[in-house]
């Protein structure tokens, strides 16, 4: 049997130290730790947030865009991505807390009656599964192009949802493995609002925001937010328009503040202190599956880390990244919100744990490497997947002017180009090098180099 790499593994923090090692961290050490990707443009704006022995510091760093010299600060307005998902998680947790659901409950119960999966799939599928990618619907809807990233849920609304629930063709048998599912956890939200009598709009507003005090929590831009919404960039740092929602705003359509993610990440520390104790309790533990995304395993809408007690989960849309991790039994949260769609913020919100529980921070691979600018033209001949063994593939895809690659059960990692052939993540030491054909076709094949091994894969 063929042993499989772990490839860009999801987050392996292990956070056991007492918080009283690790020395009280300032402002200025958050500011630090983004200087250096401020400095050479990997980030634009970014906002940090930390708690730590009870204690709140937030601290900002670079500029709103290329052309001001004014930073963000704790009102700073950002997309949140597919942190999202936590929040959609707690709303289930409520609805089944106030009795409205359980966890259990099928998808084909709460469909409206002229919507039925084929083969009866939409009574396999419980809210906990959509919850937990363990549904097998597909990434995304396939009518939504995956290599566009300049808007690509501003269209897709209730009707279009329904469309793709009647024809859908599932990944794998509900339950049995798991797959990241946008279009899974955008339906789970829609559900729980439309059984609600409310839009997610209104079923989040009233259920967290209000009680937790989030008043810059929304989906839709309110007049008063606009100014303090900051202009969107890519990975590249190209400008990049901010992305709508409709039916799957459940999945990632979520916009925010620091100050408003600082309290939210406090009620899950003490939820004790809140209206929705029980509903945070019940999203917060560990869910039982077949099959997790994850090797931590997952809750309802958290991602479980290595350690098995740090609850993360991070987001990007086509111009924001960003990045949550909070640990109860060490009092710990840290926060990253940047309006550019790079994956970096995910590794300074983990390397800031790291520290603030004083455990020794993981090198930073292939910081320094030197990289070159490709066309989309070339970046499109190495997306698509890639099988390493019966049970894992390598999926790459084009987001904009950059690749991203999604193993299988893994977090996706954006590549960085050595040269036309030859890719390298900046989250483990491993490199990516493309089999081209004569003809100027897609990659055929492709070695992947990690931990002095190579593997070939074909492509599928």
């Amino acid at each position: 049997m063929r042993t499989v790499p772990t490839l860009f593994a999801a987050v392996t923090l292990a956070v056991t130290a007492h918080p009283a090692v690790a020395a009280p961290l300032t402002p200025a050490d958050l500011q630090q730790s983004v200087a250096p990707l401020v400095e050479n443009k990997t980030l634009q704006a970014v906002s940090l947030g930390l708690i730590q022995s009870g204690k709140v510091v937030t601290a900002h760093a670079g500029s709103l865009s290329p052309a001001t010299t004014t930073p963000p600060d704790d009102q700073t307005l950002y997309e949140i991505g597919s942190i999202t998902k936590v929040f959609t998680g707690l709303l289930l947790a409520d609805a089944v807390v106030r009795g409205e659901v359980t966890l259990d409950t099928t998808l084909a119960s709460l469909l409206p009656t002229d919507v039925t999966l084929p083969d009866g799939d939409g009574e396999r599928i419980t809210l906990r599964m959509l919850a937990t990618h363990t549904s097998g619907l597909p990434r995304i809807p396939p009518e939504i192009p995956s290599d566009d990233y300049r808007d690509p849920y501003a269209t897709y609304g209730e009707p279009e949802l329904w469309a793709t629930l009647r024809r859908v063709k599932l990944d794998f048998p509900p339950g049995t493995k798991a797959s990241y599912s946008n279009l899974a956890v955008g339906l789970l939200g829609t559900l729980l609002a439309r059984n609600a009598g409310m839009t997610y709009p209104e079923l989040l507003a009233k259920r967290i925001a209000q009680p937790l005090g989030m008043k810059d929590t929304v989906i839709g831009l309110r007049d008063d937010l606009r100014d303090r919404f900051p202009p969107a960039f890519t990975s590249t740092g190209a400008p990049c328009q901010p992305w709508e929602f409709k039916a799957l705003a459940a999945a990632g359509g979520i916009r925010s503040t620091t100050a408003d993610m600082i309290r939210f990440a406090n009620a899950v520390l003490h939820p004790e202190t809140t209206s929705l104790q029980k509903a945070i309790e019940l999203a917060w533990s560990k869910q039982t599956l077949a099959a997790s995304i994850t090797g931590g395993g997952q809750a309802l809408g958290w991602m479980l880390a290595g350690d098995g007690r740090t609850r993360w989960h991070n987001g990007m849309t086509g111009g924001f990244h960003a990045a949550l991790f909070v640990n109860r039994e060490l009092g710990l949260a840290t926060l990253v919100l940047s309006n550019r769609s790079t994956p970096a913020g995910s590794q300074i919100a983990e390397a800031l744990m790291r520290r603030a529980a004083g455990v020794p921070e993981r090198p930073a691979p292939n910081r320094d490497r030197a990289t070159v600018a490709l066309s989309a033209e070339q970046l499109d001949r190495c997306t698509g997947t890639f099988r390493v063994s019966p049970q894992f593939a390598l999926v790459f895809e084009r987001r904009n002017e950059a690749l991203f690659l999604t193993p299988t059960g893994q977090a996706t990692d954006r590549l960085y180009a050595a040269s036309p052939e030859t890719f390298f993540s900046r989250r483990v030491a491993a490199d990516i090098v493309f089999e081209f054909p004569a003809d100027g076709g897609p990659a055929t094949a492709l070695t992947l180099k990690q931990s002095g091994r190579q593997v070939r894969a074909l492509r599928e």
